[in-house]
Order: structure tokens, then C-alpha cells, then sequence
């Protein structure tokens, strides 16, 4: 985590901080989510969606936007989406 003092060169040092506390605080609540909260698959419609990968969108992460990789958990789809 990026800690900076007020008179820092960087101005938006917080605004940094907050987002990467933000995005730890997300990451944590999808490892402890219940099973059956997890969305259903569009393609296959029997598996669940479980979270691979998460990083800042390339576009709006400065804004702290996340983009997620999810894939589905049925053995015979496997299909990747990226939310």
C-alpha cells in the first residue's frame, strides 16, 4: 500500500491510497461471499462464476474502476467473462 505524507509531491496520494484499500476490501468480500450468491453462467446456465482475476480497468482505474475475469466452474464450459 502507498503511504505518503501530506506534503508529498504527489497531490493525489489519497485519493491512490483509498483505491487500493478500496480494491483490498472488495477482493476480501468475494473470498467470504456465500456459494450460492455467485452468478450463474450465461453460456451454459449450470455453473457458477468464480472470480480468477482482478486488476484497475485500462480505461477508468484511475477512477477505480475494477475490470474482473470470472470463469465458469462446470467442467464441460470453462467460458471466461470479464466484467
Amino acid at each position: 500500500m502507498l503511504l505518503l505524507d501530506q506534503g508529498s509531491l504527489w497531490p493525489h496520494a489519497k485519493m491512490v491510497t483509498t483505491m487500493g484499500l478500496l480494491r483490498e476490501v472488495r477482493a476480501a468480500a468475494a473470498r467470504i461471499s456465500p456459494e450460492e450468491d455467485r452468478t450463474i453462467c450465461e453460456y451454459c446456465r449450470r455453473g457458477r462464476l468464480t472470480l480468477v482475476d482482478e486488476a484497475p480497468d485500462k480505461n477508468f482505474g484511475i477512477l477505480g474502476m475494477l475490470r474482473q475475469t470470472l470463469k465458469c466452474d462446470a467442467p464441460e464450459c470453462g467460458k471466461l467473462t470479464i466484467v
